[in-house]
């Protein structure tokens, strides 16, 4: 993926996160264009999430033992939309079936 990919990935998330502040829990629009499909751009979602998680954990470790449970809600608490829109649309079982975390 070069940088225009890059890019275009990250304005269209930015776009489904934007729409997703008025709601959540409606359903997600796909840009065709940027994305195979919705389990792609949820993919996509929670490697944002994972990478802005890794990110706070190391930054904590810095400073000694990290509190996982409260890097993880003060990371919620500052990205509280993708937090909504990954609990809404991605249950227990979907995780598990791409392999991710919750």
């Amino acid at each position: 993926m070069g940088w225009a990919d890059h890019y275009r990935r990250r304005d269209a998330l930015d776009a489904v996160l934007r729409d997703a502040r008025r709601d959540p829990s409606a359903p997600l629009i796909v840009d065709p264009d940027v994305f195979s499909s919705l389990h792609e751009l949820l993919l996509a979602l929670d490697h944002r999430w994972q990478n802005k998680l890794t990110a706070r954990m190391e930054a904590a470790a810095l400073d000694g033992p990290v509190d996982e449970h409260l890097v993880t809600a003060e990371l919620a608490a500052a990205e509280p939309v993708l937090r909504a829109v990954l609990d809404t649309h991605l249950s227990l079982d979907s995780y598990r079936a791409v392999g991710m975390s919750p």
